[in-house]
């Protein structure tokens, strides 16, 4: 999902909110514990783990202790074959579960995270999965994905939905090595580094607390700003998420990525085409072929030299970069040097608009009153009248 920069946190709260707040985390009622699996690395030939309160690294599969580490130390791990290795200690196993000693959290390359590591090899390198409860997840969902001072209810609102969309992931890949990314590729997620008073507010005041459809978890799609107008998921995911409709967002148009311009070279647009693997020549036009009802784009045509490239305008948009074209819902202009567009919002347009819901909450909009505007289909129900993922 799209992240937001993050701004300074303000030091309004009393200490004593704050220390209420942050204890958030224990048992409260019937919220039953549930674990997410997050990806938070991959690709790597190594890794370096350690713990303010010291390491004890096990054997994924059986929980025999190879290891044992003192406050701070560090240890590297590699892989050897199919084989992940303590380097300090030669021992190994094909997932290592990293635990933290008398500590909250433990660090992956200087990176804390609450719950444990696992840590196994994936297509060949290194990957590491933060296995954590789903509530304290949140936190480290919340203090990224949306900025400092945005007022509670859009806060309560976007845990709501957090949660929801990490357990619909949750039932769709229940016995997988991950559920969710750490990035915009699922939710924007950065361990328990900065986590604040006001996001454990938010996560406390609807724990538990999830989005459905027909009893099941319901997909819940946001992003950051709509332009005026959320798309019906079906026409960015698939015919099988229609429940998410699309829903004129006048709350949207004042968001700060509601209009945009991008200038881009026909050298920049040709070059980001072949690199994706397109053979094509000298761009001289790009159109669109397919609109949704909203005004983005399904499919465009790029006309060049060579012939005609068909593309998806979510391709599109990918290919040349989703932080340049801002959203599908755009005009191009072509000129003898390069391509003007125009257009609105960003992102992919499906479920809450993160700007909108800040929107409606400056205008004392209730969190409840949001997720129904966003996500009209949708009911608030409790996670424990739920099967498990």
């Amino acid at each position: 999902m799209r992240r937001h920069r993050r701004l300074r946190p303000g030091r309004g709260l009393l200490q004593a909110t704050l220390t209420v707040c942050l204890l958030w985390y224990l048992p409260v009622g019937v919220a039953a514990a549930q674990t997410v699996r997050v990806l938070v690395a991959e690709g790597r030939t190594a890794l370096r783990v350690a713990s303010p309160g010291g390491l004890t690294i096990k054997d994924g599969a059986g929980g025999r202790i190879l290891a044992q580490r003192g406050i701070r130390e560090t240890s590297q791990l590699i892989l050897r074959g199919s084989t992940v290795l303590i380097r300090e200690t030669g021992a190994g196993a094909a997932t290592l579960a990293v635990w933290p000693g008398r500590a909250a959290t433990v660090d992956l390359e200087g990176q804390a995270y609450r719950g444990y590591l696992e840590v196994a090899r994936v297509n060949g390198s290194l990957a590491a999965v933060n296995v954590v409860d789903l509530e304290e997840y949140l936190l480290g969902v919340l203090k990224d994905e949306i900025p400092q001072g945005w007022p509670g209810e859009a806060v309560k609102a976007m845990a709501i939905t957090a949660r929801t969309y990490a357990v619909y992931q949750m039932q769709q890949n229940p016995g997988a090595f991950f559920h969710l990314r750490a990035t915009t590729a699922s939710q924007v997620y950065g361990g328990a580094a900065g986590e604040d008073a006001r996001a454990a507010w938010a996560v406390q005041g609807t724990r538990g607390q999830i989005l459905t459809f027909g009893g099941e978890p319901y997909p819940a799609f946001y992003h950051s700003c709509s332009g005026g107008a959320t798309e019906d998921a079906l026409d960015v995911f698939g015919a099988n998420f229609d429940t998410v409709i699309g829903v004129r967002d006048d709350f949207s148009l004042t968001c700060p990525y509601a209009f945009w311009i991008e200038r881009l070279s026909a050298q920049q647009v040709e070059g980001a085409l072949q690199r994706a693997g397109q053979s094509i020549g000298r761009v001289v036009r790009i159109e669109d072929l397919v609109r949704s009802r909203t005004g983005r784009i399904l499919r465009l045509a790029i006309q060049h030299t060579r012939g005609t490239l068909i593309l998806e305008g979510k391709r599109f948009r990918e290919i040349l970069g989703n932080d340049l074209i801002r959203s599908t819902d755009f005009e191009v202009r072509a000129d003898a040097s390069g391509f003007t567009f125009v257009g609105r919002g960003w992102g992919h347009g499906g479920g809450l608009s993160q700007w909108g819901a800040k929107a409606m909450a400056d205008l004392a909009y209730q969190h409840r009153e949001i997720l129904k505007f966003y996500y009209p289909l949708a009911e608030i129900r409790p996670l424990t009248a739920l099967a498990s993922p």
